[in-house]
């Protein structure tokens, strides 16, 4: 296991997101489950997880990274671990501001109009007004979203790069961090799977942390909400909120952890 760079790629679920200090401050991205890893392989690591980002994003994220390295020749052998993200998930360019943005469906049809607000501004990033942001994003799941589309334009997509990381000398690792929806072609690429003689549900990180919470940790799914949590309801995340294997409905430090040290026995 000769790797010279880590590189994390994913969405909130592989960039740290919830995990805060005393002082609420977020720290996550000193537990982030590829950095982890590369202090296992004593090796760099570039971080490229980012908060809503869309499958798309990712892809082009990786792709810009070794087009740029195959330039400079900085690193010989780089390992990719990838995080899958929701399919609904859509990234484009806007004509009008000259920059890409991430839209999450989830926002839209759980938050009201000043969480909505917030999350625009910080997460998706497209200022125009948040009713207009809930108009187009209502019209794309009702007229242009197909999810058995979405997931075979996934698993092109990932056989793509599974030709394409390989023919770039770059190894790599990628599991499922929200959505099952690789369906056949897990045989075909360097797939991590959760699944094992006692886990047997839908393969991905969530749903195994989810089923951890559940039947190793004895913690029920409880809304922080109902504990006094001092956010206010409308900012809840849609996840199991919090426990030894959650932040807030994000991976912990523990489940980063334990992601790393997956991923090493696999690479073994």
């Amino acid at each position: 296991m000769n790797y010279d760079v880590v590189i994390g790629v994913g969405c909130s679920f592989m960039n740290g997101d919830r995990i805060v200090n005393e002082k609420g401050q977020n720290i996550g991205k000193q537990f982030v489950s590829g950095l982890v890893l590369s202090e296992k392989l004593k090796c760099d690591y570039v971080h490229l997880g980012r908060t809503g980002s869309s499958n798309e994003r990712m892809f082009k994220n990786i792709y810009e990274w070794i087009e740029n390295n195959n330039k400079t020749g900085h690193y010989e052998k780089p390992l990719f671990i990838i995080g899958l993200s929701g399919t609904a998930r859509w990234m484009f360019r806007s004509q009008h501001k000259k920059k890409y943005f991430d839209l999450q469906p989830a926002h839209v049809q759980s938050y009201d109009d000043e969480a909505l607000e917030k999350v625009n501004e910080k997460v998706t990033h497209w200022r125009d007004d948040v009713n207009e942001l809930r108009k187009f994003m209502e019209y794309y799941m009702t007229w242009i979203y197909d999810i058995e589309e979405h997931d075979l334009k996934l698993q092109r997509s990932v056989t793509m790069l599974h030709h394409y990381l390989k023919g770039n000398n770059c190894d790599y690792r990628i599991h499922n961090s929200l959505e099952d929806s690789l369906g056949d072609i897990k045989d075909k690429i360097n797939f991590l799977s959760f699944k094992d003689e006692n886990y047997k549900g839908e393969d991905t990180w969530k749903h195994y942390l989810m089923w951890q919470m559940k039947n190793i940790d004895n913690e029920p799914y409880d809304d922080p909400i109902e504990k006094g949590s001092p956010k206010p309801k409308k900012y809840r995340s849609p996840f199991p909120p919090y426990g030894k294997r959650f932040c807030e409905g994000h991976p912990s430090p523990n489940a980063n952890k334990e992601l790393a040290e997956r991923i090493y026995e696999d690479l073994k």
